[in-house]
């Protein structure tokens, strides 16, 4: 008689151990680690599997690009991990706004920040991010002819749009100063992550004293326009307005204004700098590739007609979305995750200790063959409905999963949209020969140095 058992399935003992990286000596190691943990990530595991630890100065990390693995820590055991050091450092700059609170806190905030990014305020929010695009495009056709800094540019026009629609203001505040601070916090916060040792010197070369300047030149402006709202009379219907108003369900107390600024400043920094870097590095994308950009052309003027897209069209342009997917899909904005285990735990049969870190790297998961066939070619059509189907779960994750996935994410992508749409309806990218292009690996996935492309009427 023909045996029909079922074949016994090989138990999680019987898993290859995962390996452990430790060529070169551990500063070598940290160097390679620094100047861009997703590349080495990518490249090492090649070697050593999907996840592997590294040794660094007092850290053992799990480094991984695996998608079960990242599904575990964000969305099935994520009770188990804390935000990681980084995070912690994180907050000298962002205070205990939604991206480095935790616990019970976290939870408060997220639950009362909720409401504001509803589809029904988003349809609030709208019309302001309508006309700032509306505006800056007529401004930028002054430029035609001419070689911009597509990273500024779309600096300029994200903190427009986050200005509009978190504090209902227009060019009334320094943007560039307040970017500049913005930066400033965070080279100096990575630069303490990457350099644990170095911390000292940071006394002594004055670079502690310029971050704590910045910082508290950005909390002036903050903290201002703060209180002249809560004194407003008739206040605009914006974020600052919704959170102001927003009550605790179980005490029905609203945030104090230390919690309206770490909120604030959260959503100006996370608010504009991970759109801008996601439509620069599209938009370099694109210059290169007229193909794609024809078959973008196609889709706004046969939806929008020449005008500008609404917030009824915006679901409608189902190819541009797919364009600025497969952009974050080559450069995510956040780049990376990191969390602490809690407590020891077990992943796909390897014995995680307490307080050891999970390196998530989004960078790397998107990038590797693995998941994505031919994964260093721009093609948006990836990103189709069907196609997008029968990727494995979690292999994309430009906003996060589980419960702390980016509580903006809807927001970022009607805003990308919107922008995108109404470039490329008036402008062609032309790309600057020479560049040396560079990824800048800091709490967003940034440029290097500027993106040079020539600004042409449409042809």
């Amino acid at each position: 008689m023909q045996n029909t058992k079922p074949a016994r399935q090989p138990s999680a003992d019987n898993r290859p151990p995962i390996k452990t990286y430790s060529e070169n000596t551990i500063l070598t190691r940290s160097r390679e680690f620094i100047k861009h943990p997703g590349v080495f990530i990518l490249d090492k595991s090649k070697s050593y599997g999907s996840s592997f630890f590294l040794k660094l100065p007092l850290r053992h990390v799990l480094c991984t690009l695996d998608p079960e693995v990242m599904t575990h820590v964000l969305v099935k055991n994520q009770k188990n991990y804390r935000k990681s050091f980084a995070y912690k450092q994180l907050r000298l700059a962002l205070g205990m706004g939604l991206v480095t609170s935790e616990g019970d806190y976290w939870r408060k905030q997220r639950r009362m920040a909720q409401p504001a990014f509803y589809k029904t305020q988003l349809e609030e929010l709208f019309r302001g991010m309508f006309e700032v695009t509306e505006n800056y495009v007529a401004d930028l056709a002054k430029k035609q002819g001419t070689v911009i800094d597509v990273s500024a540019e779309m600096m300029k026009i994200t903190a427009d749009v986050v200005l509009r629609t978190l504090f209902s203001a227009d060019n009334t505040l320094d943007q560039k100063e307040m970017y500049r601070q913005m930066v400033g916090a965070q080279e100096y916060v990575v630069h303490r992550i990457n350099y644990p040792f170095t911390r000292f010197m940071n006394y002594l070369n004055g670079r502690h004293r310029q971050f704590l300047k910045d910082r508290k030149a950005f909390d002036k402006t903050i903290f201002g326009i703060i209180r002249s709202r809560q004194d407003l009379a008739g206040a605009p219907n914006d974020l600052l307005t919704m959170l102001l108003s927003a009550r605790d369900a179980d005490t029905g107390e609203g945030m104090t204004e230390t919690q309206l600024r770490d909120e604030a400043i959260t959503i100006f920094a996370a608010g504009h700098e991970t759109s801008a870097n996601a439509l620069t590095w599209t938009l370099m994308l694109l210059s290169k590739h007229p193909a794609v950009v024809q078959k973008m052309r196609q889709e706004t003027d046969e939806i929008l007609q020449g005008k500008t897209a609404t917030f009824r069209d915006i679901p409608r342009l189902q190819y541009t979305k797919q364009v600025i997917e497969e952009g974050m899909r080559l450069y995510p904005p956040a780049h990376a995750v990191g969390r602490e285990a809690i407590a020891e735990d077990e992943i796909k049969g390897t014995k995680i200790k307490k307080d050891m870190i999970v390196l998530l790297s989004i960078f790397s998961m998107h990038r590797s063959d693995l998941y994505y066939e031919n994964p260093e070619k721009f093609d948006p059509d990836r990103f189709a409905p069907e196609r997008a189907k029968a990727r494995p779960k979690n292999a994309y994750l430009p906003f996060g999963a589980g419960p702390r996935m980016c509580i903006g994410n809807h927001f970022a992508m009607m805003e990308m949209q919107l922008i995108l749409a109404s470039l490329i309806q008036k402008f062609d990218f032309e790309y600057v020969a020479g560049q040396k292009i560079e990824m800048h690996p800091l709490i967003t996935l940034k440029p290097k140095e500027n993106i040079l492309l020539k600004l042409m009427p449409k042809a």
